[in-house]
């Protein structure tokens, strides 16, 4: 299910900075046409896809990581989600905004969302998943997960994301984050990283002429001494079987009402695929709950 795209990865300065950069043209495009994203939210949830698909490198076994930006602004949610095997998946609400620009022309996510929250979720698959919300300090995305590396992994992290929309759907996206994980780095080499980091950005029209490892090349020169590779991929792990589950969760009331209209239709938010079902495959729902009902009374 979806595409795919090639994620380098690697270090820096004998093994003192570590980076991973990507483009993700083809992942935003897919999500874009499967959520039916008008241009705002499109490139809201392309630069958070992007940024949590930066760290599939770096997620130990089985480790799922999910990051939601909650806004009080028109822009209410933004999710996305990486699994260490590579595959990701994110969605948006609400999916169809105005277009809000700033005084540059170009889309103003801090507008849309205004205030809010950046809630970073670790699934290490134990009982209870890692949560670690933070305010937001922009709502622009790349600077919200850099201050959340910085200041609550202690992780001093550069960010850059980007998402260029044309009228054919998204043109150029792609990411780039670089992390220090020595403080001991020498200033001089850190304020070189900082001068060339910033001479790659924007980064969509530095990717739409070069190919994503150069940015890596530019920025560090001769000092990678690791460079590797990750495919990263849309695909969701949503069923047939997982929308019955959810099914199951309806109360009597609701499942009666389904029941009437003949049918029912359960979406995956993560998606936007429709499972459909049958008259009878809702009553056995029913059933299958008051049998259940019917088992807890006889258990006292």
């Amino acid at each position: 299910m979806g595409e795919s795209m090639l994620l380098r990865h690697g270090t820096a300065f004998n093994a003192l900075i570590r980076f991973s950069i990507v483009d993700s043209t083809e992942i935003v495009e897919e999500l874009r046409k499967r959520h039916e994203l008008s241009p705002l939210p499109a490139v809201a949830l392309g630069r958070l896809i992007t940024g949590v698909s930066l760290m599939v490198p770096w997620l130990s076994e089985k480790e799922k990581l999910t990051y939601v930006v909650e806004g009080t602004g028109l822009l209410k949610i933004i999710a996305a989600q990486a699994k260490s095997n590579g595959d990701v998946r994110g969605y948006v609400s609400p999916p169809v905004l105005e277009n809000i620009l700033n005084k540059h022309g170009k889309f103003d996510l801090k507008t849309a969302i205004r205030n809010g929250t950046l809630k970073v979720i670790r699934d290490l698959g134990l009982k209870t998943p890692y949560v670690t919300p933070v305010p937001l300090q922009s709502g622009e995305i790349a600077e919200d997960l850099a201050y959340y590396f910085t200041v609550s992994e202690q992780i001093p992290s550069a960010v850059a994301l980007g998402v260029l929309v044309d009228k054919n759907g998204i043109k150029k996206a792609g990411g780039i984050i670089i992390q220090i994980l020595d403080r001991n780095l020498d200033p001089k080499i850190i304020e070189r990283i900082e001068k060339r980091f910033k001479e790659i950005t924007p980064l969509t029209s530095f990717l739409l002429k070069h190919r994503p490892f150069e940015a890596a090349k530019y920025i560090f020169e001769d000092s990678i001494e690791e460079i590797l590779e990750k495919e990263v991929k849309f695909k969701c792990d949503c069923s047939k079987e997982k929308a019955y589950e959810s099914l199951r969760v309806l109360t009597k009331e609701d499942l009666d009402f389904l029941l009437n209209q003949e049918k029912a239709e359960v979406v995956c938010k993560w998606c936007n695929t429709k499972y459909y079902f049958t008259k009878e495959e809702i009553e056995r729902v029913k059933n299958e709950k008051s049998e259940e009902r019917n088992e807890d009374k006889s258990n006292f």
